[in-house]
Formats: structure tokens, sequence, C-alpha cells
């Protein structure tokens, strides 16, 4: 990463400002806090305008109100003129978003009525179809309305409800009533005029579920009030449609200018923020920030060409003391970069430290592989692997979860090979045999390569952590580390002289250096050094949960070979393996991915690793 400094005069901040955010490749920083000689900071933090307040007042209303309008509206269609809306800053913006709000609120409005009324007449229409025919013998000169109800099938219910209808309208009425076929009972009520007010009232002050039309339906008689209804139930499908087109051309003429509206004010707003972090002299405007150091001479060019030679750009590489603030991008390699992905889980390295993305692209399909270590269930991961690839499933994040199974399930199949295992023994059936050993009956072999392979990757975390303290300035450290590094070689080499690997006259010398490094540790970093050592020798032995995860996968996949070959009838023998080869592979996905995991994080990490890093993100037309 580079430190730049982009500086010229203060009347063309603004326009630094949006050329910066345009090219979206610097990640900006406050001025630095540093003084004159009288005390006074030599850069000032450059002060809000007048009007900054109401800005952005204005741009956040603009953003929130653009954003829900483009929410009600329905995707665009083609084929219409698209119109421009005014600066989302300014007043102009608010008037024409009230305007379509409104428009758009009444569209809504009508919809929403329409579509109530339409399934009211259906709730009607069936009540009055369940209770035909249907006649009333009310003097036509009280005008008399008609309600419909719906009620649980209750007589004394209906009895109650009759009462009180008779004593509000003196009797005079009438009542239809009949059971649905949805079990509830429809009712019918003819009363005159002067007390459907009264009734009303009275249905709703007691809960009962009215089937209410709008008030066009009102007065009328029933033989009207069916024509009026089957004439708008044709009529309310070309009205809801109607309505839909109007929202969908208000979409077609403003969506883009809505969406493109959004954006502006939010960019707008990104500035005004950005302005709060920039420095300011008396003449001059500072803008300081971090970005990659290979893009620093095209951003100086474009600078160049952009503002002119009024404006410079100066940039720098970052002190050690500045380390800890610097945004952190991770470099590697195509084949390498899908293992970042592993290091969402814990916080990045701090710059200046070191990556581990390439050391978990070596150990972790290592370790995979020698745990699950079948040729069967490497072919299969690897078959599914490249499926999802090919098929693009999950977009970039399956893409490089589907190569970090890919190279795990190849070394899987390796160490298959290596083990003489397809599905347990059922290789052997075809003349698989093992290359390094069979872990079913060498445990103090695969114990040991388990140790071995866990030592080497001890020692290389410990490696990385001298380098880091070198890197850091801090020899003491470094020496310490360093001696613990050699002690735990050297206890290493003692015990293979004397466990049989290696020959025993190297236990002597061993032991000496042993000894030695031992007291050069203790003075690096004091009595805490010793408690390191065997700290470090447990970490070595936590590899031992590769060798037992490993042999109880081998010894699972032979018991589902045993009852496929022992059970009767054959169909259900065969049927117990095939469930237990799946479980077992299914648990060979799941153990060693979170083992590897640990390994890494615990006994791996703490050798070296320094927490704590900021993500790069850029300043940018988009937060």
């Amino acid at each position: 990463m580079a430190r730049v400094q982009v500086i010229g005069p203060r009347p063309l901040l603004g326009r630094a400002i949006a050329f910066l955010q345009a090219r979206g490749v610097l990640q900006l920083r406050a001025p630095s806090a540093a003084t004159g000689p009288g005390g006074h900071r030599i850069v000032e933090p450059c002060a809000p305008g007048p009007d900054a307040a109401e800005l952005q007042r204005r741009l956040e209303e603009a953003v929130a109100r653009a954003t829900a309008l483009l929410g009600r509206l329905p995707p665009a269609p083609d084929g219409e003129r698209a119109e421009a809306l005014p600066d989302p800053a300014s007043g102009d913006f608010a008037v024409r978003v009230s305007g379509l709000e409104r428009e758009v609120a009444g569209l809504e409005a009508r919809r929403t009525a329409l579509a109530e009324e339409r399934a009211a007449a259906d709730r009607f229409e069936r009540l009055v179809v369940a209770l035909a025919p249907l006649r009333h013998g009310l003097d036509p000169a009280l005008a008399p309305e008609i309600h419909a109800l719906v009620l649980r099938p209750d007589p004394e219910a209906l009895a109650l409800l009759e009462g009180e209808v008779r004593r509000l309208t003196g009797g005079v009425f009438e009542l239809e009533s009949r059971p649905l076929p949805d079990g509830q009972m429809g009712v019918l009520l003819a009363v005159p005029r002067a007390a459907s007010r009264e009734l009303t009232a009275l249905l709703f002050e007691r809960g009962v579920d009215e089937v209410k039309l709008p008030p066009a339906y009102a007065g009328k008689g029933l033989v009207e009030l069916l024509l009026l209804l089957a004439a708008r139930q044709r009529a309310i499908p070309a009205e809801l449609a109607a309505a839909e087109v109007g929202l969908e051309r208000v979409a077609a003429r403003f969506g883009t200018a809505l969406g493109a509206s959004a954006h502006a004010a939010r960019a707008a707003l990104l500035r005004l923020r950005a302005a709060a972090r920039c420095g300011a002299t008396r003449f001059a405007f500072v803008v300081t920030g971090w970005m990659p150091e290979e893009g620093v001479p095209a951003l100086r060019d474009a600078t160049r060409a952009e503002l002119g030679d009024a404006v410079a750009l100066v940039a720098a590489r970052p002190e050690p003391a500045e380390w800890p603030d610097v945004p952190v991008v991770l470099r590697n390699r195509p084949a390498i970069r899908p293992f970042e992905r592993l290091l969402a889980l814990v916080a990045l390295p701090r710059y200046g430290s070191t990556d581990p993305t390439p050391w978990l692209a070596v150990f972790f399909p290592l370790f995979f592989g020698l745990v699950l270590g079948d040729v069967a269930f490497g072919l299969l991961g690897i078959g599914v692997s490249l499926a999802a690839r090919r098929r693009r499933w999950g977009g970039a994040a399956g893409r490089d979860l589907a190569w970090i199974a890919l190279a795990c399930s190849a070394s899987a199949a390796a160490f298959g090979l290596l083990f003489g295992e397809a599905l347990g023994e059922l290789g052997r059936r075809v003349g698989l045999r093992p290359l390094l050993l069979d872990r079913r009956d060498a445990i103090l072999p695969l114990l040991a390569l388990a140790l071995a392979v866990g030592l080497v990757h001890v020692l290389a975390g410990m490696a990385l952590g001298v380098g880091s303290a070198l890197r850091g300035g801090h020899r003491r450290e470094a020496v310490g580390r360093a001696a613990k590094l050699g002690l735990l070689v050297a206890g290493g080499a003692v015990a293979a002289a004397l466990l049989g690997p290696a020959p025993r006259a190297l236990a002597a010398p061993a032991g000496v250096a042993a000894a030695a490094l031992l007291a050069i540790a203790v003075a690096a970093e004091g009595p805490m050094a010793a408690l390191d050592l065997v700290l470090g020798l447990g970490n070595v032995l936590s590899y031992a949960r590769l060798m037992a995860l490993g042999l109880a996968s081998a010894m699972l996949a032979e018991v589902a070979n045993h009852l496929a070959g022992s059970l009767r009838p054959a169909a259900a023998g065969v049927a117990a393996g095939v469930l237990l080869h799946a479980v077992n592979y299914s648990l060979g996905l799941v153990s060693p991915t979170i083992a590897a995991l640990r390994l890494h994080y615990v006994e791996f990490f703490e050798k070296f690793y320094d927490e704590g890093g900021e993500p790069y993100r850029p300043f940018a037309a988009t937060a």
C-alpha cells in the first residue's frame, strides 16, 4: 500500500473529491495532526460550508423518497419515453417527487378500492346464490336496503339477531337464512332505509361479519343490486388493468430517473462526508488516503489530466509506526485466492504481517485428505466440485468454495491411493493396495505420520513468527522465537533418536543443543519461554486428532462393508451398507473440515498471526 496525498488550491477541493470518487481507488483518512513551531496544526480539518447541513438534509430526503417511490412501482416496461428529474439537491426535485407520489398514491388507492370491491361483490354474490330464490314483502316506498351477513350456525344467535332487528325496525323487516357450503350460516336482511344506519351500528357493535359493499351500492333494491353487481364484475378487471397500466407508465417514465437520482444523492452525501475528512490550510486543500502502490502512477496521470498542474499527487510507503492504520489487501495467485474465504472466520491480518492464505492452501487440503483418505469419496467430491464450478452454483463465493472442495477431494483421493482404500477394503477387490501404509493395522505408524505433519506445521508457524518479529523490528523477540523453534527441532531429533527412526548417536548432541537453546530462549523472553516449549509440544500432540478421525472413518467403512455382506436378505444388507457409507461420507466432510480449521486457527496462527487489519474500502460512488 502507499500513503497518497493530493494537494491543490482550496477552490478545487470539490472537483478533486468528485474526481477521486469517480476513480474509486483511494481510501480516505483524516488529516495529520502535525503541528508547526507555534503549536498550531499545519493542516486543519475542512470546516463544513454554511449550507452543508441543509444540503445533507435534502440529499438524505431525496434518497429516502426516491428509493421508497421506486419500490412502489412495477418493473418499467419497454417503449415508453423516459423523463428526467431535477437535481436531487434542489427544491424542484422535492416538488416533482411530491407530484409523483400523489399520482402513484391515487393509482394505488384506486387499485386497492377495486380489489376490495371485487372481493366484497364475490362474497355477496355467492351469498345471494346460496340463499336464492329471494323475495321480500317490504313496501318499495320504504326504500328497503339489503344487508348480507355470515354467522356461525347458532340458532340462539340467529334468534337474538332477529329480535334486535325487530326492535330497531318495529317489525318491518325480512330475514332469510340458510347454511353455506363452508359450514357457516348465510343471512340476508331487508330493512327500511331509515333503519339501515342503526342496523349497521348494531352489527359492528356485536362483531357480526357483514359483507359490506361500497357506498355506490347503497339504497338499491335486490334485483337492481344484483344487476349492478353483475355489471361491476364485468367492468372491474378492465379498471384494475387500467390502474396497473398507469403505474407501469409512471415506472417507464420515471423509474430510471428515480434510480439515478437516488444514486446521485448517495454519491453527493459521500462527497459531503469525504470533505469532512479532508484537510486544509489557508490557501490549499490536502486529501490523504491509502491505495495499492501499483495504482499510484495511473492515478497521478489521471489527476494531472483532470485537474491540471495546480494539483499535485505525492505518494510514499507507510512507516512501520503507521502499519496498524493501513488497510489490508490480500494478494495471492488465482489458484490460492479462493482459500482467502477460510480467513473470513477470523479478523484480517494487520498490514506488514504475514498472510497465511498460501499456507492454508497447502495444509488445509493435506489435513482433509489425511483424515478422509478414500479414493471413492475423493472421486465423488471431485465430480461434485467440478459440477458446481461448471454450473456456477452460489456465484463467486460458490466457485471459491467449490475450488477448495476440489483441492480437498483430490487430496482425499491421493491419500486413498497411499492407504489402499476405496469404500474401505472394497478397493482391495479391484486390485488396490496400500502404497504407504494400511491405517487399519498400522496404527502407530499412522500416529507418527500425523505427528510428523503436525511438527512440520507448527515449525512453519514458528518460522513465520520469527520473520514477523524481524519485520516489526523486535529483535529480542525474534531471537527468543528462533531459539524456541530450534529447541522444538532438537527435541524432535532426540525423540526420533530414542524411538528408532534416527541414529541413536544423534540423541546426545541434540540434547546438548536443546539445553543451549532453552537457555537462549529464557534469556530472551524470560522463564515463560520454558512454558511456551511445553505448549509447543502440546500443539504438536494435538495433531493426533487427525489420526483418530481418519482411523474412525476407516473403521466405519469396514463396518458398512461387513453389514452389506452379512445381513439377509442381501438387498437389506446392501441398503444398510450404502446408508452407512453415506453417513461416513457426511461425517468425512464435516469432521476433517472442523479439525483442519481448528489446527490452523489455534495451533498454527498463534505462532505468528497478527490480527486486526482494516479492510480496504476505497472512496467510490457507492458505499
